[in-house]
C-alpha cells in the first residue's frame, strides 16, 4: 500500500489554521530544594480539576493505592472532559503502566508482570491502549483493547519498536523501528495487523518520536540528520515534497513532538542547558516558538487548553501542566514516586474503560526490591558499622550496612540485565577518616559508607555513555550501561545525544571552555543504570563548579545511598561528632 493512495490519505481532514495569540514569557524560577519530596499537597487549577487539593505520597513500593470507583458524575465528567493520564514508570525490577488523574484516581497500577512495558499511547475513541512491551524477549508493540481485556500483538521482530502513536482515526499506527543501529518510522495497520507495514523514511540517520496530526496527513518527527535532534514534518499525501525542516538549532537539541488536539499547535522539548517546552503553528510562514516553561515530553490536555510535562529533577520526577493562553500553571508540580518514562492523556471513554479493565484484571503489587537488615551488632554507641563487600575488588571494599542490602541487590539486577557484572570491580566504596581528601572535592560521600564510585575502565572501553543534563544552574549526568547481548534482549536503543569529554583536548575552544561538547547518538542497546539506581535509592550527585577543568570534579561516576540525610548526618552515623568535626574541618 503506498502513502499517496486514495483510501490511505482519505482517513484525514484538514482543519482551518487558527491565529495563535502573542503571549508573555514565562520567568521560572529556581527550586529551594531538588531533594524527592516524600509528601505534599499542592493546589490544582478549580476549572480543570473540580478537587482542589491533592496529596502525593511516595513510598518505597510506589503506586500501592489502588483504584477508586469513581462516582456516576465523576465518571460523567472524567469521560467527557477531564479524561485520565496513562504512564510508564519504573516499578520495581520492571517497568508498568499506570493510570492517573489528580483529581479522580490515584496513581494506579494497569500492568504488574514480569516483564517490561512502556511508551503507552490512548486510542482517539479512549477503547485501546497500544504500547511497547519486552515480553517475549524482545521489544514488539502491543494492543490492549480495554472493555474486553483482549491484548493483540501488532508487530513480532527481533528488533526495537517504539514511541507508538495512533491515526486520528485509530485505524493505524506509526512507530519507530531500530534496524541496523538506525531509527526508522513505520506505519501500521491496526485493524488488520496481518498488512505489511510501510516504512515512511530511510536513510543514515535517526528518525524517531512520531506524532500524528489530529487534523492533517502528516506527522511530525524527531531526526538527527544534520548532527543535532530536530522536529521534522512528513506529509503523507505528497510523496513529491514528503519532508520537510520545523526547527533546527546549532546548540540544542528537540525532542516529543505533540500536536494539540485540533491539530493547529504543535509542542515540543527543546534542550540546551535546560529543557523547556515550546509551542509553535508548524504551518506560519516564519514558525517562531514561544516557551511554556521548564519541562520536558509535552502531552496536551484533552481540551487543548495546555501542556502536560515532566519536570525530571536530578532524582525525582514531577507532573506538571501549563497553560497555552497565558503560561500560568495549571497544575503545580506533583511529586512522583519513580521514574516516568512516557505517557499520554485522552478524554472519551478511556475512565469509563479502565475502570471496566480493572475490574476485570488481577495486578499484583511487586515485591521490594530490597530489605534493609542490621549486618553487625550495635556497639552501644546506636552508630552503624562498616561492612566488607564479598567479590568485590576496590580500594577499601567496605559499605555502610545501612547501604549493603541495597548495593548487593542492585548489582545482581544490574548483572542480569546488562549481562555482565558492572558492579564487581569499584573505583572506590568508602574512605577511611584518615585518607587524604581528594582535592577540590567538597564533602566527598565516599567518607560515609553510603556512596560507590563506578570502575571507569568500562567508560573508557566505550561500554560506558554519559549524557549531561542541567538542572536549576547545576550539571548533574545520566549514566548508561551497553548490554553484552546486542540482540534487541537486553537494554533499548538510545535518543540521547552523548557528552564527549575527550573534545576538550582537540583544539576546538568552545568544547575546552565548556568541558566537552555533545557527540552523536551511541548506537547499539543500552541500560539506565541512572534510572535503575535511583529505584534501589542510590542518587547521582552534581558536579563541581570546577568539572570543566578537572576531571574529578565532575563525579559522573558516583553515586550515593542518602536516605534523606545530610553529608554530616550520614557522617555521624558512623564516627563520634569528634572525629566528624575534625574531617569537616579538613575538607575546608
Amino acid at each position: 500500500m503506498r502513502l499517496d493512495q486514495p483510501g490511505f490519505s482519505k482517513i484525514f481532514q484538514i482543519n482551518a489554521i487558527i491565529l495563535f495569540s502573542m503571549m508573555i514569557l514565562l520567568t521560572s524560577c529556581g527550586r529551594a530544594n531538588l531533594d524527592a519530596i516524600a509528601q505534599t499537597t499542592l493546589s490544582v487549577d478549580s476549572t480543570l480539576f473540580p478537587q482542589a487539593t491533592l496529596t502525593v505520597t511516595s513510598t518505597e513500593n510506589p503506586a500501592t493505592a489502588t483504584a477508586t470507583l469513581l462516582s456516576p458524575q465523576q465518571q460523567q465528567n472524567n469521560g467527557s472532559g477531564a479524561g485520565l493520564i496513562v504512564f510508564a514508570m519504573g516499578d520495581g525490577e520492571y517497568k508498568h503502566l499506570f493510570a492517573y488523574h489528580p483529581s479522580y484516581l490515584p496513581i494506579t497500577r494497569l500492568t504488574s508482570e514480569a516483564w517490561d512495558d512502556d511508551s503507552p499511547a490512548i486510542s482517539p475513541d479512549g477503547n485501546k491502549i497500544v504500547f511497547t512491551s519486552n515480553r517475549f524477549g524482545t521489544w514488539d508493540i502491543f494492543l490492549l483493547d480495554l472493555p474486553s481485556n483482549t491484548l493483540t500483538q501488532l508487530t513480532k521482530t527481533n528488533d526495537f519498536e517504539g514511541s507508538p502513536y495512533f491515526s486520528p482515526d485509530g485505524q493505524y499506527i506509526t512507530y519507530d523501528l531500530y534496524r541496523g543501529n538506525r531509527f526508522n518510522i513505520l506505519i501500521q495497520s491496526v485493524s488488520d495487523p496481518t498488512e505489511a507495514p510501510i516504512q515512511l523514511t530511510d536513510g543514515t540517520s535517526n528518525n524517531f518520536n512520531p506524532a500524528w496530526s489530529p487534523s492533517a496527513p502528516e506527522i511530525a518527527f524527531v531526526t538527527d540528520r544534520s548532527g543535532r535532534n530536530e522536529i521534522w514534518l512528513a506529509r503523507l499525501d505528497d510523496p513529491e515534497n514528503r519532508f520537510s525542516k520545523i526547527i533546527a538549532s546549532a546548540d540544542a537539541d528537540y525532542s516529543d513532538p505533540a500536536w494539540s488536539p485540533d491539530g493547529v499547535t504543535l509542542a515540543w522539548s527543546r534542550c540546551k542547558t535546560v529543557c523547556e517546552i515550546e509551542v509553535v503553528q508548524p504551518l506560519d510562514l516564519e514558525p517562531s516558538p514561544i516557551s511554556l516553561g521548564t519541562g520536558n515530553t509535552p502531552v496536551w490536555l484533552p481540551d487543548g487548553s495546555g501542556v502536560l510535562a515532566t519536570l525530571k529533577l536530578p532524582n525525582q520526577n514531577e507532573f506538571i501542566a501549563y497553560a497555552v493562553s497565558d503560561r500560568h500553571l495549571l497544575l503545580p508540580p506533583i511529586p512522583l514516586p519513580g521514574v516516568v518514562s512516557a505517557y499520554d492523556w485522552k478524554a472519551g471513554q478511556v475512565s469509563t474503560n479502565i475502570q471496566i479493565y480493572l475490574s476485570s484484571t488481577q495486578i499484583s503489587q511487586p515485591a521490594s526490591l530490597w530489605a534493609e537488615k542490621r549486618s553487625i551488632a550495635s556497639s552501644g554507641t546506636g552508630r552503624r558499622g562498616l561492612v566488607l563487600l564479598k567479590d568485590v575488588e576496590a580500594p577499601q571494599p567496605y559499605l555502610s550496612d545501612a547501604a549493603l542490602e541495597s548495593f548487593i541487590q542492585l548489582r545482581s539486577i544490574t548483572s542480569k540485565k546488562t549481562g555482565w557484572d558492572l558492579l564487581a570491580i569499584l573505583e572506590n566504596a568508602s574512605l577511611s577518616l584518615t585518607a587524604p581528601p581528594l582535592p577540590g572535592i567538597i564533602q566527598n560521600w565516599l567518607y560515609s559508607g553510603r556512596a560507590i564510585a563506578l570502575n571507569l575502565a568500562p567508560f573508557e572501553a566505550g561500554w560506558m555513555s554519559i549524557s549531561r543534563e542541567e538542572f536549576f544552574g547545576e550539571t548533574f549526568w545520566r549514566v548508561w550501561v551497553k548490554c553484552q547481548k546486542q540482540d534487541g534482549t537486553c537494554g533499548v536503543p538510545l535518543t540521547n545525544p552523548a557528552w564527549d569529554f575527550n573534545s576538550r583536548y582537540s583544539g576546538d575552544l568552545i568544547a575546552f571552555e565548556e568541558g566537552g561538547k555533545t557527540a552523536s547518538i551511541p548506537a547499539g542497546y543500552w541500560i539506565d543504570f541512572t534510572e535503575l539506581a535511583y529505584r534501589f535509592g542510590w542518587e547521582r550527585l552534581s558536579s563541581q563548579s570546577n568539572w570543566r577543568s578537572y576531571f574529578p570534579g565532575i563525579l559522573f561516576n558516583t553515586f550515593v545511598f542518602r536516605q534523606g540525610l545530610s553529608w554530616d548526618e550520614a557522617l555521624g552515623e558512623l564516627y563520634p561528632s569528634e572525629a566528624v568535626d575534625l574531617l569537616i574541618e579538613n575538607q575546608k
